[in-house]
């Protein structure tokens, strides 16, 4: 999951390289750190899911389900303004911080040593939700 992720992301960063030159080779190797630990937190995520669901079909439904809900919140499709309500809500939303990371590399020229809170933060949720989904895969009826 972590790989197909991962290699959907390098392909659509290869399209954009290619078709409106946003990167610097450095900034484009960068972004593909970014999407590898983005990947991993979701992936990570999914085992939890997989962990706590019932059935393969429950499992799909509560996937969607996050995923709508993380992606609107995370800033992912329009800017929320600092202060509101969903902004505060929004810092739950794995994919704020890997929007706000890839906002950081593309459009205002940083680097990955200007992202060690959303870096850390992803990086935090994939070893937490992998941790997780191993304690919850033991205790569920039918885990190993």
């Amino acid at each position: 999951s972590v790989s197909r992720g991962f290699v959907q992301t390098l392909i659509l960063l290869i399209l954009a390289y290619i078709v409106f030159q946003l990167f610097t080779p450095l900034s484009f190797i960068e972004c593909l750190v970014i999407a590898l630990i983005f990947a991993a937190a979701a992936s990570a995520l999914g085992m939890v899911i997989a962990a706590v669901a019932r059935s393969e079909d429950g499992a799909t439904w509560i996937a969607v389900f996050f995923t709508m809900v993380m992606v609107m919140l995370g800033g992912t499709f329009f800017e929320l303004s600092e202060g509101s309500v969903l902004y505060t809500i929004s810092r739950f939303s794995i994919n704020t911080y890997a929007n706000d990371a890839f906002k950081t590399v593309i459009s205002e020229g940083g680097s990955l040593a200007n992202l060690g809170m959303e870096l850390g933060i992803l990086a935090g949720v994939a070893v937490v939700g992998l941790g997780l989904s191993r304690v919850l895969f033991k205790v569920m009826p039918g885990g190993k």
